[in-house]
């Protein structure tokens, strides 16, 4: 049975003459069998039924890679398990140059845009993308390719990467520890991430800069501006720029429907203008990096759709776009052995971007 819009577990079984006290039998079963709520279009489940009409067993195929094998046992009971189907990795490499734009670049490198994507992500703490590409930057990937059976199956993760922003080099490659931590690192061992997002939200520009003077449009007056404002369509999604605790939600003055955030006890952020609040934002809240707040909005006083973002360390206002942020944790001591096992291959696959521009440059 191909899962169709609408179709929930309860009405393929009555289709098929299956009882509703075997429905919630098997419903109830366990965490496993709970998933059963969530079935979506697309998805697979086969039906074994005995010469009764009876269930037997059930197959529930959410993706290529598992299957939920429910079966009936002597005693007339349900075991439920999960059987996890193994792809096969393959590393690819691809390379470009930018001309207009990131993505018409991966485009013409045949790179696929999720992975893309991760690639703006894994070097987001150094390059902003929306203000610092410039043309002639130029890019090398090696990322996994997932194949079941000799057919391909999707793209997996990002192994190494190289970034060339404005004549500065980044890499960053995959590492995970003996504990089983996995993240992207220079390679040297630094960790690629930053404690905060340099941009709390996907803009289409900024608006208005930190400044000690701006005419205030609302105001009609001059005033600091102690934080940056992205524009943003209504309803945008805020994310945290970093790991902490909500120490303030609601509504304040100018700032409309507004969050503050605690990391740890240097920093906190502030997020205002919101159009509304993600499920959860609360005062006492704790938060991860990139977890969804708010939306964007234009509460308070404001003029236009955008979020107003302030960054403060030790109470005292900096510039978002320029402060310098702390980094996360580097590769332990102990590990760097490994990391330089482990990694020296994917950095070397990287190596050859740098002998390919070299000799196409002669």
């Amino acid at each position: 049975v191909t899962i169709k819009s609408g179709d929930t577990l309860a009405s393929i079984f009555a289709k098929k003459g299956i009882s509703s006290t075997t429905t919630h039998q098997i419903a109830k079963l366990n965490e496993q069998t709970k998933k059963l709520r969530y079935i979506k279009p697309g998805q697979e489940i086969q039906l074994l039924l005995d010469d009764e009409g009876k269930l037997s067993q059930m197959k529930y195929i959410p993706d290529i890679t598992r299957t939920l094998l429910v079966q009936r046992t002597e005693d007339k009971t349900y075991t439920s398990q999960i059987i996890n189907y193994q792809l096969d990795p393959y590393p690819v490499y691809r390379e470009g140059e930018i001309e207009t734009s990131l993505f018409e670049a991966a485009a013409n490198a045949n790179i696929p845009e999720d992975v893309i994507m991760d690639l703006a992500a894994i070097f987001g703490w150094d390059i902003d993308f929306s203000l610092d590409i410039r043309k002639g930057d130029r890019f090398g990937i090696v990322y996994e390719e997932l194949y079941k059976d000799d057919v391909k199956i999707r793209n997996g993760r990002i192994l190494s990467a190289e970034f060339v922003n404005n004549g500065k080099t980044y890499r960053a490659v995959y590492y995970t520890d003996p504990t089983g931590e996995s993240d992207y690192f220079s390679p040297d061992g630094k960790s690629m991430r930053k404690a905060f997002l340099r941009s709390p939200v996907d803009f289409r520009r900024i608006s208005s800069r930190f400044t000690n003077k701006r005419w205030h449009p609302v105001l009609s007056k001059w005033r600091s501006h102690k934080g940056v404002d992205y524009a943003a369509k209504r309803g945008t999604p805020v994310r945290a720029s970093g790991d902490g605790k909500i120490i303030f939600a609601g509504k304040k003055g100018g700032y409309g429907r507004l969050v503050v955030i605690r990391h740890g006890g240097r920093y906190t952020t502030a997020y205002g203008h919101l159009n509304g609040y993600a499920r959860g934002t609360r005062s006492g809240k704790k938060v991860k990096q990139g977890q969804i707040i708010g939306y964007v909005g234009s509460s308070g006083m404001a003029t236009g759709s955008h979020l107003h973002y302030e960054f403060r360390v030790n109470g005292v206002h900096r510039n978002p776009l320029t402060v310098k942020l702390p980094e996360a944790k580097p590769v332990n001591k102990a590990y760097l052995p490994h990391f330089k096992e482990k990694t020296q291959v994917y950095l070397s696959m990287l190596r050859l971007m740098d002998r390919t521009l070299a000799d196409n440059s002669q």
